[in-house]
């Protein structure tokens, strides 16, 4: 057998052996993210539940009229407390006694009957959150009333409601090979995956290197027959695998949380229609190659630069940043891009994810991705095999 895959197998029992990497790997995407998301999308639904049925008071100020206003809002499930003047009424708001206050014009119902505009002034806390839900309630309840009055105005002048629209814009999606769920699910599950991948993998790359400088362990694995060359190749394989188990589980486990009922509370109203097929799967899968291959080779490197653990540490927090902000840029970014984003790490996976989600996968765009992150990874294992070769850094600790 090859020496490189003898490094490789030694390695990758002894990390499947730690239950850090299986909990960060398996358990945490697996388990932990669906039912964090349907703990999220539970409360979410609770509380869009409760705005609906709940009373909200409010402080209203007119001078004289505004009858059917005020008793629109009492159907529209506020309690109306009527104030005699702008300042106490401010005052009750201050206090929290009402959570919005309104103020009708002197000649409200005059303009009304007038055709003109009526004024409605609402003065709302900023830092309540029942405040700015009684001015959204409030916002629907304007709108219903002037839709209404619109209706009476032109049947007064017998003008039917076609007057108010000139022309009529209608829109008809087309039926498409994947649902309008994966549109949501590719905006989502490539910035999960990207993430995953990443922080799945640092663990056992810093062990493998860093940990056993400073453990003092490298010594007996350089006099073994292995070339410092196979014993890399060995640890990148190693770390190779953990990243791609680490995406496969995230994957698979934001898959399963999209198919839960509250998710539609969180993302859309079609979370949970998605459609993905299995050669979807197979070409997910296959999309993370690039993912993995540039992980684990910078991941690599680092640790065999590191002195130690520590050390290590210390360059993961730049390197967190340069992998959360095309994470980030993958949210928006769209699946027609150039390909000159080929060539972007990170982000260039998190855009094929995306296409294999919305049926638009462009083989050139994936053959490209795959071979800019095996001339990273090429460059950087050369790299990662000179520092091997420098005993200086090799055993230091």
């Amino acid at each position: 057998m090859n020496r490189t895959f003898v490094v490789f197998w030694k390695e990758l029992r002894e990390v499947l052996r730690d239950r850090r990497v299986l909990f960060s790997t398996i358990i945490s995407p697996l388990l932990l993210t669906p039912m964090l998301l349907w703990g999220i999308g539970l409360m979410v639904q609770q509380r869009q539940e409760s705005a609906q049925k709940v009373v909200i008071p409010i402080g209203v100020v007119a001078p004289r009229g505004g009858e059917e206003f005020i008793a629109a809002l009492q159907e529209a499930g506020f309690a109306v407390h009527r104030l005699p003047a702008q300042t106490q009424a401010e005052t009750q708001l201050r206090h929290r006694v009402v959570k919005a206050v309104v103020l009708l014009a002197a000649d409200f119902d005059q303009r009304l009957h007038n055709e003109s505009t009526a004024q409605v002034q609402v003065l709302f806390d900023p830092l309540n959150d029942s405040s700015r839900d009684a001015v959204q309630r409030l916002r629907t309840v304007s709108d219903q009333l002037s839709a209404e009055w619109v209706q009476r105005r032109l049947a007064r002048r017998f003008i039917g409601a076609e007057f108010t629209r000139p022309i009529a814009l209608t829109t008809q999606a087309i039926q498409t090979e994947s649902p309008v769920g994966n549109l949501m699910l590719s905006i989502v599950l490539p910035y999960v995956i990207v993430l995953s991948a990443f922080f799945g993998a640092v663990s056992p790359a810093f062990d493998l290197i860093a940990g056993e400088k400073e453990r003092g362990t490298m010594e007996t694995l350089l006099a073994t027959p292995a070339t410092r060359r196979q014993i890399v190749w060995g640890k990148f394989l190693t770390v190779a695998v953990v990243c791609m188990v680490a995406a496969i589980f995230a994957m698979l486990g934001m898959l399963l949380a999209f198919t839960l009922p509250t998710s539609a509370h969180i993302f859309s109203e079609q979370a949970g229609k998605f459609r993905v097929s299995a050669w979807a799967m197979g070409a997910l899968v296959v999309t993370l190659i690039p993912l993995t291959v540039f992980y684990s080779a910078v991941l690599t490197i680092i640790s065999t630069f590191a002195r130690n653990q520590k050390e290590a540490q210390t360059y993961l927090i730049p390197l967190s940043t340069l992998v959360v902000l095309p994470a980030v840029a993958s949210m928006f970014a769209r699946t027609e891009s150039g390909l000159w984003l080929a060539a972007v790490p990170v982000l260039n996976s998190a855009i094929i994810i995306k296409q294999v989600l919305t049926g638009v996968m462009e083989p050139s765009f994936l053959l490209l991705s795959l071979l800019a992150s095996c001339a990273v990874a090429v460059v950087s294992l050369q790299v990662a095999t000179r520092l091997f070769e420098r005993e200086t850094i090799l055993l230091s600790s």
